[in-house]
């Protein structure tokens, strides 16, 4: 498989002001670096405040203040075989060459993309028209209504309002109109937050069924480790801006690595397993003044002298495993 998108060493955040006056930086994404494969699903795991929102829409290229890269490259392979610099494009390259056909955005909080005014027929022709596509009325419909019936919605959502639509009913579409173009890769950042477990269900398959239909690729965020032993090729968990730990989704559920990736699988309930679950004690840094060295390390039960010291490096176990932890470089 081909890689479609490398990132390399990058480094950003928010930069906000404090009660107006003094402004500090928001370390949320630190030193990342990743690849997506062409027709691979790769997620993107940690708790919330971890990064992994920031991080993603790093990746699709909305860097509005307060957010902004400070160092580093995301490249994308185009449809043509070429690679582009997406952090050097302006939003308004974004919006003509990448969005919604190269790449395409699942929003959190569906509500955020849907205008509240406006039927969902609308929404749909406004994405048509917005990208200048010479389609009439009556084949925009038809494919507004192939679109939805291919997410199991029904037809009279065509004529309705946000507000008449459950919130199940809501993402999904969401979901269609980021899909309607096909996009080769897409990024779904936590795409089944607020639904019941049925819902959620329901959300994730459909996904899985259009991508493996399209063979397109996907970017899944969530803090939901079960999600992404269903979903997943590859993982990356990320703690505090940093990215601890890749490797294939079996191998990493068999054996983690990093001791934050153990706590994270060590807390999922287990199918006859009536053991008391453990939590991880202690909270993430903040991220406005993340600790020294390891920022893992005030939370660690196997923290060293040196982990409170310096960073560890990446250790790679493999073509498809890394770990950032002092206890697999020797130095420990």
């Amino acid at each position: 498989m081909s890689e479609i998108i490398i990132v390399n060493n990058l480094d950003g955040g928010y930069e906000v002001y404090v009660g107006g006056k003094r402004r500090v930086f928001v370390h949320a994404v630190d030193n990342v670096s990743l690849i997506l494969r062409s027709n691979e699903v790769l997620g993107i795991a940690g708790e919330s405040g971890c990064g992994k929102s920031t991080l993603a829409k790093m990746i699709y290229g909305a860097i509005i203040p307060p957010l902004v890269v400070r160092s580093g490259s995301i490249k994308l392979q185009t449809r043509k075989g070429n690679f582009v610099e997406l952090n050097k494009l302006s939003i308004e390259e974004m919006r003509k060459k990448i969005w919604w056909t190269e790449i395409s955005y699942i929003p959190q909080n569906s509500m955020n993309i849907l205008n509240p005014l406006k039927r969902i027929k609308d929404q749909f022709i406004n994405v048509f028209k917005y990208h200048d596509m010479n389609i009439d009325k009556e084949e925009v419909m038809k494919y507004i209504k192939d679109t939805l019936i291919s997410l199991s919605l029904p037809l009279e959502v065509i004529n309705a309002y946000p507000h008449q639509l459950s919130g199940g009913m809501r993402q999904r579409v969401v979901i269609a109109l980021s899909l309607l173009f096909n996009p080769r890769i897409v990024i779904a950042d936590e795409p089944t937050t607020a639904v019941d477990v049925v819902t959620q269900r329901i959300i994730l398959s459909l996904i899985k069924e259009w991508r493996e239909k399209n063979k397109s690729s996907l970017i899944l965020i969530s803090h939901d480790m079960s999600v992404h032993a269903y979903m997943d090729n590859r993982v990356a968990i990320m703690y505090a801006g940093n990215i601890v730990e890749i490797g294939e989704i079996f191998e990493l559920f068999k054996e983690p690595l990093h001791p934050y990736t153990r706590a994270l699988i060590e807390s999922l309930i287990r199918k006859g397993d009536k053991t008391l679950r453990k939590g991880l004690p202690g909270l993430p840094p903040d991220l406005t003044n993340p600790p020294p060295g390891c920022r893992f390390h005030p939370r660690c039960p196997y923290a060293m002298d040196i982990c409170r010291r310096e960073v560890p490096p990446a250790t790679t176990l493999g073509r498809d495993r890394y770990v950032k932890c002092w206890l697999y470089t020797g130095r420990g």
